[in-house]
């Protein structure tokens, strides 16, 4: 099945990225597509943003249906219902998939131990992207830093499955009943003085069980990778009009970049409002006020603008409060519409 398009949304904490990556898949819907926005960030914004009342789950929630055919459909990363639909899918019976999900280790990572979510983002990413309901998948990360957590996530995760540690706790005879060498059987004697023989032994259970789906999260790794490294995906950079979140934003592409991640779009959210005719307008202590906000954005915007191609940076003006219903995402789906569907789909196809 030919994976969906996908829009990558970036940036730092406190520039308004959960709406903005809600606008874009809004925007998505009413041109025609099938569009769904999924946040990996356990907060409610995106909810709240998409004005949907309770929670948002794993399993998609359709928010929007247009007369074109366009749809707008929201998520959750859900590390456990993610981690147990893909050992239901993929072990090979379900007493080996109840087995499995009884194991303590097994129980730890599936309720988000550290590191766990940003490699169920990558299997949450290739799921719907290649779920024949969607054209357009928007994945709204969380603030930088997590945001490369995830991005690294499958070639960490490839690492992990030649880690010589792993290799020793899976070699031999395949599945959980396995003899272990002689240096496994030290190890294990080692690690288990120090944390005690139970979790030993739930982990060398935990790691045999899943060396029979090692090769499923291997291959899924690596189409994430090319995915995120093809025509079919873009990265959409998200920054505010201040010179830390403009510093942190050319530092976030230049780490895209350095992982064959080259991000195509910056938008530059909560901008001031420039009236037309500000340049001639009377002196006055408020115009002049407002002309040095103005130039004060435009001197912290130059950098990131510099660094994006012609055309390539979206201004979103800023609203008077914070933009937590559907007049205010309707405000950031009007400016953002043209120029990312325009990118992702095409300059022909941002209206079917």
């Amino acid at each position: 099945m030919t994976a969906a398009r996908v829009i990558l949304t970036v940036g730092t904490g406190g520039v308004g990225k959960t709406t903005v990556s809600a606008a874009m898949a809004a925007a998505a819907a009413r041109a025609g597509h099938r569009a769904v926005v999924v946040t990996v960030d356990p907060a409610r914004r995106l909810a709240d943003a998409l004005g949907v009342r309770g929670e948002l789950a794993s399993e998609p929630k359709l928010v929007a249906n247009h007369d074109n055919g366009g749809q707008l459909w929201a998520s959750m990363l859900d590390p456990r219902t993610t981690f147990d639909r893909l050992v239901a899918l993929n072990a090979p019976d379900p007493d080996m998939a109840n087995t499995m999900r009884s194991n303590r280790i097994y129980r730890n990572l599936a309720d988000g131990l550290s590191g766990t979510q940003d490699y169920l983002a990558v299997e949450e990413l290739h799921w719907l992207a290649h779920d024949g309901r969607f054209d357009l998948v928007v994945v709204d990360t969380p603030p930088s830093q997590t945001a490369l957590d995830i991005v690294d996530a499958p070639d960490r995760l490839i690492r992990l499955f030649d880690n010589r540690i792993y290799q020793l706790l899976t070699g031999g005879n395949r599945g959980a009943a396995r003899i272990l060498s002689r240096a496994a059987q030290r190890f294990v004697k080692t690690v288990g003085s120090v944390v005690g023989s139970g979790i030993v032994d739930d982990a060398i259970t935990f790691f045999g069980l899943f060396e029979e789906l090692e090769a499923g999260f291997r291959d899924r790794a690596a189409e994430v990778v090319q995915l995120l490294r093809s025509d079919l995906a873009t990265v959409v950079i998200v920054a505010s009009p201040r010179t830390d979140t403009i510093t942190t934003a050319i530092d976030l592409a230049g780490s895209l970049t350095s992982r064959d991640l080259q991000p195509d779009v910056a938008i530059i959210n909560l901008v001031h409002p420039r009236p037309e005719g500000l340049d001639d307008a009377p002196p006055s202590e408020a115009v002049d006020r407002l002309k040095q906000r103005v130039r004060a954005e435009d001197l912290a915007i130059e950098p990131l603008t510099a660094a994006f191609a012609p055309g390539a940076v979206v201004m979103v003006p800023s609203l008077p409060g914070d933009v937590h219903d559907a007049v205010g995402l309707a405000h950031v789906e009007q400016h953002v519409a043209e120029p990312i569907l325009g990118h992702v789909f095409g300059a022909d196809d941002t209206e079917r």
